[in-house]
């Protein structure tokens, strides 16, 4: 009803006090000056209010709040996929350590399809290792292996390590053709030998093609073990 301060103010004034024109109205001219706080007051309590909230904070913000939960923004990372990560700190925090956890990373990374397969059923001697097959519906902006491999490091089992691979989808193709033919003969008698017959009866015959395509890629890391390497030294 009332856009600014001065005027819902005035309105609240006695009829009595509000018959002199607001050009001359000592009222509404200190209203009028108060009213500019007050206004500007209001617009910085929301403005506090959007940016103290991940969903409505500006990109610088957003910074902060990434400060405050040691959670950078990632090289080629776009900002509504950071303010996504951001908001769901908490949510993989609880699930650290599992394979669902290792999955949400995955999914605010923009690698929402991908799944996890334990490595012992390829080398039974692996068995403290697993893969991450990486996928997502669309192309995401985040491709740096060594960047995705950081995060997984902060969810994954202390237990386990990861390897890396591209799953590639198997297509079925299903192929029939059909043809018709028409051959009409004449009845009995009525043609003499030597002569072609019409064409009357209908034949029907179908072929069927199955192609299967299907081939996977994988890539592993290696890593050294506990206690030859110093602390700051790079992994293999």
């Amino acid at each position: 009803m009332f856009e600014k301060f001065q005027d819902y103010m005035y309105y609240l004034l006695y009829g009595a006090l509000k018959k002199i024109s607001k050009t001359k109205n000592q009222f509404y001219i200190l209203f009028k000056v108060f009213g500019e706080v007050f206004d500007q007051t209001k617009q910085d309590i929301f403005k506090v209010r959007e940016e103290s909230m991940i969903i409505s904070a500006s990109e610088k913000m957003l910074e902060e709040h990434g400060r405050d939960r040691d959670m950078q923004k990632l090289k080629g990372e776009d900002i509504e996929n950071y303010r996504i990560r951001l908001s769901m700190k908490n949510i993989i925090a609880e699930r650290a350590g599992t394979n669902e956890g290792i999955l949400l990373a995955l999914k605010t990374l923009g690698y929402e399809k991908s799944y996890i397969e334990p490595y012992y059923i390829y080398d039974t001697e692996r068995w403290a290792e697993f893969i991450v097959y990486l996928s997502g519906k669309n192309l995401s902006s985040i491709s740096d292996l060594q960047i995705i491999d950081n995060e997984i490091m902060r969810v994954k089992s202390a237990s386990s390590m990861p390897a890396y691979g591209l799953p590639k989808e198997s297509v079925i193709k299903l192929i029939t053709s059909c043809k018709v033919y028409n051959i009409k003969y004449n009845m009995c008698g009525t043609f003499k030998c030597g002569t072609k017959p019409y064409y009357t009866n209908q034949g029907i015959s179908f072929k069927t093609n199955i192609e299967l395509n299907s081939n996977k890629k994988e890539s592993s890391q290696k890593y050294r073990m506990t206690g030859t390497f110093k602390s700051g030294e790079e992994r293999l």
